[in-house]
């Protein structure tokens, strides 16, 4: 059985970057497949596409069925493999994003509690500025990206993570705003998943 991570943070916080260089770090020992969400299907590039236009709970039941189809078919089946799997958003992106479209919390944990729950959920947080700056850089912005102040991005993934946290995730939380705290994170994690193989291997 493999190991499942998911990397979560505010908009422009590197989860690119974060993702690109935790699989350089790994493929050396290990499998990896990396994965995300809204999936790279019809369905979720339709999800994706037409993000403007859903909203609220017809976006949340479209996340949660794109989840669904997501475990079964991409990162059940590499799990299956022994294989690393990283996938760039989760339920923990739903519970920000979703609450902030006006679903109430306990909704959105309806639609997904039946989910697995991943061996290690990474959450990247940042200075609102930096955020902020790095998504002066994009030519196009999301609607979560143009609503959202990036405070209330912040304080609803510290929010997102104390809630899972109760719930069984293990939620490790990284700062990622310079180089450093991405080399010192990127160790964290590879320290986690050696000490999980090895627990794995002893039963």
């Amino acid at each position: 059985m493999g190991i499942f991570i998911t990397v979560e943070g505010p908009n422009g916080v590197g989860k690119s970057t974060f993702i690109k260089r935790l699989e350089e770090m790994l493929l050396s020992k290990y499998m990896v497949f990396l994965t995300r969400e809204p999936t790279n299907t019809n369905f979720g590039n339709y999800v994706k596409k037409n993000e403007e236009m859903l909203e609220g709970e017809a976006y949340a039941y479209l996340i949660a069925a794109d989840r669904c189809y997501h475990l079964k078919n991409y990162i059940e089946p590499e799990l299956d493999k022994g294989k690393i799997v990283i996938s760039d958003r989760y339920i923990e992106s739903s519970l920000v994003l979703q609450e902030f479209d006006g679903v109430k919390r306990e909704d959105i944990w309806h639609l997904n509690c039946n989910f697995m729950i991943p061996d290690l959920s990474i959450i990247l947080l940042g200075t609102e500025e930096i955020l902020e700056s790095r998504l002066l850089e994009r030519n196009v912005l999301t609607r979560f990206e143009k609503k959202m102040t990036r405070r209330d991005e912040i304080e609803r993934y510290i929010k997102a993570a104390e809630f899972l946290r109760v719930k069984g995730f293990n939620v490790m939380t990284f700062y990622n705003d310079t180089e450093s705290e991405l080399s010192n994170s990127l160790n964290d994690v590879k320290e986690f998943i050696i000490d999980l193989e090895r627990k794995k291997q002893n039963g």
